[in-house]
């Protein structure tokens, strides 16, 4: 499958939700304000790692057969006042790592707003993936080496085909998870997590205050499972357990052999789990 291939059906599958969304009135309703698009390749010059920093946003990142990382930029504002040249794109070095960051240099003011970038970003296959930052905007990531960590404000999390470990934090959004090498901490504060548990290393905390958690688990994993909500119920269907204590809202048991602790929490939601077939 070719690169522009890949990007645009992840694209596609980003902004499909908004793009229903706005069927209904976007003939009524044209877009007023400012709009520039650019694109750019960038060196790794001796990188390994990678992280990108957005400030208002999406971000995506797909690996690609290439050597060198393609990144499309757009900026837009609804404002025809913002200046565009004060959000800013930059590449920053730091020994083995590189860095992409949006930043806005400007100010609000009467008749002006933040702007937003978005950033679509190609990476080399053997580049690993360090790192995102999102204050506001979808995060989705796509067939990459490195163990991942993301963080995001207000914005969903989807993350699907990692060779390393994944963990994710976010106040309010959605977070889903599937085909990484193993799992991290996940956490968000208001939104559903949706994820595959292949493997942990050490302690792992799914958790979420309001919001349903659904997880499969690969049945060979070893470890000790705690799962419980406060207002909900915890279903454990098809998932196999020895020594275990459960309830309506609580469940405790051991995974195989035992081991480190896997640990789901919501404190108002459902919590599903079942076995990763």
């Amino acid at each position: 499958m070719s690169t522009d291939t890949t990007r645009r059906r992840l694209l596609a599958a980003v902004g499909a939700g908004g793009l229903t969304a706005l069927a209904g009135c976007s003939s009524m309703t044209p877009f007023v304000g400012r709009r520039t698009a650019r694109s750019e390749t960038i060196s790794p010059d001796g990188a390994q790692r990678v992280a990108v920093h957005g400030s208002v946003g999406e971000i995506s990142v797909v690996g690609a057969d290439r050597d060198d990382l393609a990144v499309d930029v757009e900026k837009q504002s609804s404002s025809i006042r913002t200046d565009l040249e004060e959000l800013v794109f930059r590449t920053e070095r730091d020994d083995d790592r590189l860095e992409l960051r949006s930043e806005w240099e400007g100010r609000d003011g009467w008749f002006q707003n933040q702007p937003t970038m978005n950033l679509d970003i190609d990476l080399p296959a053997e580049l690993a993936l360090e790192r995102i930052d999102a204050s506001v905007g979808r995060v989705a990531v796509r067939e990459v080496v490195g163990d991942l960590t993301v963080e995001a404000s207000t914005g969903e999390v989807d993350i699907a085909g990692v060779d390393g470990a994944v963990g994710a934090r976010t106040s309010t959004g959605r977070v889903d998870i599937s085909n990484v090498e193993a799992l991290e901490d996940v956490h968000t504060t208001t939104g559903e997590v949706d994820l595959e548990v292949p493997a942990i290393d050490g302690d792992t905390a799914i958790t979420t205050t309001t919001g349903t958690i659904e997880a499969a688990i690969d049945p060979d994993i070893d470890a000790e499972l705690h799962a419980q909500t406060n207002t909900g119920t915890v279903d454990s269907s098809g998932l196999e357990l020895a020594e275990s204590t459960r309830s309506d809202d609580m469940l405790v048991g051991t995974l195989g052999d035992g081991g480190p602790t896997l640990r789901f929490e919501a404190n108002t939601g459902e919590i599903s789990l079942t076995s990763l077939s």
